[in-house]
């Protein structure tokens, strides 16, 4: 697996991180740990790509509001994730 950059240098997780191991668990058919390796992702992926099949292309406006919820999403997970331990 590679690494993750931001992981790396930050130790936190990004948007994407664990997409890798849920593309795994996704083709061994483990379908509930695939969510649970990043949720955001799990949900966010069909959405998007059910939204390009449907308009056939996405605007700026669309890129940068998805761009923020990545961005939500990464800074939500690692406030929960570090939550116990803050």
């Amino acid at each position: 697996m590679l690494t993750c950059p931001l992981h790396w240098l930050t130790g936190l997780d990004c948007p994407f991180c664990g997409a890798q191991r849920m593309a795994l668990a996704l083709l061994h058919g483990n379908v509930v740990e695939a969510f649970w390796l990043n949720p955001g992702l799990a949900i966010g992926a069909p959405l998007v790509g059910m939204w390009w099949l449907w308009q056939k292309e996405i605007s700026s406006r669309a890129a940068f509001v998805m761009l923020c919820i990545a961005l939500a999403w990464g800074i939500v997970r690692n406030l929960v994730h570090l939550g116990p331990e803050i």
